[in-house]
């Protein structure tokens, strides 16, 4: 690989950044990889953005400017890849950053495996890591259709998607993307970054996965995947209506509409609940009623789909009584139907007759048992099931 030759293009949509531009574009000029270009795109900013994008361009020769009107992220997005010299594209949020060695990591991967894409996780502002649930090597076409497609939006099994669909952690070539976005012309505010990762998936050669997190990912409670007017619901038709006939004329849509439909689920489960403040999960799981006495004092462990689908039956059934619901992220978690979700260390102080884990993966329900055992907790009250899913 030739250092003087600009194989990779960093996009970043601009639109009213002022405030965290500066760390964002920082980030990216310190990376330990330096033969790159830097393209920010002004997304029709009405405050500052556009003059900082400026000044940067003037300091530093790596980084060329776009003003635009405003089109949304995709649209910019599209501007910027357009615009690139690179045969490799990467993007990055204006309110995140990047560990110096995130560009070296992807492009070493490309030099020595040249795949159509590269993915790797993010850290969120709590210091969690976004994973895929997938191993970490490079995948085939023909494993990429065995191995990826089936759960790679939605997998039943887990209750989640297998694979990230950030574009900010992945790197693609540039005719990749090209090719799974010049057919979309509507304004994308809503799911942008699936609607290219998850196409790219499909079309890709090959794909390699690193579960290594080099992006740090900036939970912002204003952003517009926040906030829900009325309007907002057209912004999902279109993002379905895209991304079907994406993968219908890739003849996917028979293995992936399944999943695109509990995708779509997601996005109308988050306006229900900031339209009227009821949860709708996607999935529900029928409560093990074999496994537990009735009118015994249960304690669950899990607070995600399977944790809730037990919780909600049992409120309507009144089968036992719920004496304490735990999971090791309840700082992140909210009251749900009047229960607290506690932490893990509160059950060891706790009278209960059984304690039920509420996780579909065996290997996690093994490894929340271990815990539970080093914390006291007899293991013969300790009980899991792989859950089964009703709907």
């Amino acid at each position: 690989m030739k250092k003087d030759r600009c194989r990779l293009s960093v996009i970043i949509p601009v639109y009213n950044a002022q405030e965290s531009l500066k760390n964002c574009v920082e980030s990216i000029l310190r990376q330990t990889y330096s033969s790159f270009e830097l393209i920010l795109v002004d997304d029709g900013s009405v405050d500052y953005s556009g003059d900082l994008c400026d000044a940067y361009a003037a300091e530093d020769s790596r980084v060329r400017v776009l003003h635009q009107r405003n089109g949304g992220p995709y649209q910019a997005r599209k501007a910027g890849v357009r615009n690139a010299k690179g045969e490799i594209v990467t993007f990055c949020d204006a309110d995140d950053w990047l560990e110096p060695n995130a560009f070296e990591t992807a492009m070493k991967i490309f030099a020595k495996w040249d795949p159509d894409m590269f993915a790797y996780a993010y850290l969120t502002g709590d210091q969690g890591v976004e994973r895929h649930l997938y191993p970490e090597k490079l995948y085939s076409a023909a494993e990429i259709r065995s191995k990826i497609l089936p759960g790679m939006l939605y997998d039943p099994t887990v209750g989640r998607r297998r694979l990230n669909p950030s574009l900010c952690c992945k790197y693609m070539k540039k005719a990749l993307y090209t090719k799974v976005t010049e057919t979309v012309t509507d304004r994308i505010t809503l799911g942008e970054d699936a609607l290219v990762a998850y196409p790219a998936v499909c079309d890709a050669k090959s794909l390699y996965l690193c579960n290594g997190a080099f992006y740090h990912y900036n939970s912002n409670p204003v952003s517009c995947t926040r906030q829900f007017p009325l309007e907002r619901i057209v912004e999902v038709q279109n993002f379905q209506d895209n991304l079907t006939r994406l993968f219908q004329e890739m003849g996917l849509w028979d293995i992936l509409r399944f999943q695109t439909e509990n995708y779509v689920r997601h996005f109308l489960a988050m306006m229900v609940k900031n339209w009227y403040g009821m949860e709708l999960s996607p999935i529900m799981f029928r409560f093990p009623y074999h496994l537990i006495f009735q009118d015994s004092r249960l304690v669950i462990y899990g607070a995600g789909n399977v944790g809730k689908s037990y919780l909600n039956e049992l409120q309507i059934r009144k089968y036992i009584k719920v004496v304490g619901w735990a999971d090791q992220n309840y700082k992140k978690m909210e009251l749900y139907n009047g229960v607290r979700v506690m932490a893990p260390e509160e059950i060891k102080d706790m009278v209960f007759d059984q304690l039920l884990i509420a996780v579909d993966q065996e290997e996690v329900a093994m490894e929340i048992r271990e815990d539970l055992i080093h914390m006291g907790i007899a293991g013969d009250k300790i009980i899991w099931e792989k859950p089964i899913c009703v709907i």
